[in-house]
């Protein structure tokens, strides 16, 4: 079973959710500095998880 597209589709979801939280999270930051923190990691976090999946299951993929 050919499981890059449901890797390519999940890491786009995981990308654009990411950007959109991340848009949110500066345009509207919290007074708290701590929940201002882990809304930023978090939305960094989903970028790059949505941009290293594809290739981490490229490179270590079995054929």
């Amino acid at each position: 079973m050919d499981t890059r597209p449901l890797v390519y589709a999940l890491s786009a979801v995981a990308i654009v959710l990411g950007l959109l939280y991340l848009i949110s999270t500066l345009s509207s930051p919290s007074f708290d500095q701590f929940v201002f923190i882990r809304d930023l990691v978090t939305s960094i976090l989903a970028v790059v998880l949505g941009v290293v999946a594809p290739i981490l299951i490229r490179r270590f993929r079995s054929e």
